[in-house]
């Protein structure tokens, strides 16, 4: 019922930023998509519609990051309506994303920097007691973890520009 609502305003919007109408209607698609995924973020203090544009707007800068086409016909929306105090769900669609590109790029690491990086970034544990608990001397674990640090760089400036 929301897709047969909204999808000719999302579709004229991406057929603006597209050149070709596969292009739109691939993103348009996306954009639902992201929406039915997201729909428990909704929190029902904006309209529908304009929750709608932040998502289209925050999946068209993905695109754009590899297209050189601006999408600016919903910027002014959103930003009316956006409450700065609290985060939008553009923040959290990001914060997300990011979560879930992170921990793909640590799962393609080789297992001797994967464990030292997971324990010492996400469980907070000193370098020390992981050598410890690993026995592992300190030294090859700064090692380890610094290596894994230079391949994430590495990997993550080629996520980004695609």
């Amino acid at each position: 019922m929301l897709m047969n609502r909204y999808q000719g305003m999302v579709h004229s919007q991406a057929r603006k930023a597209f050149l070709s109408e596969e292009e739109a209607e691939d993103f348009t698609q996306d954009v639902f998509i992201k929406a039915y995924e997201s729909l428990s973020l909704f929190r029902g203090e904006a309209q529908f519609s304009t929750w709608l544009f932040q998502i289209a707007k925050f999946r068209l800068t993905k695109v754009n990051k590899k297209k050189s086409h601006i999408f600016t016909d919903w910027s002014e929306d959103v930003a009316t309506v956006a409450d700065k105090s609290k985060p939008s769900v553009v923040d959290i669609l990001d914060k997300e994303e990011t979560h879930l590109t992170l921990h793909s790029l640590i799962a393609k690491l080789p297992k001797s920097y994967q464990l030292p990086i997971r324990l010492h970034y996400f469980e907070n544990k000193p370098l020390k007691e992981i050598a410890n608990d690993l026995n592992i001397k300190l030294g090859t674990i700064k090692s380890h973890i610094s290596r894994g640090k230079d391949l994430l760089r590495k990997w993550w400036s080629h996520e980004i520009e695609g």
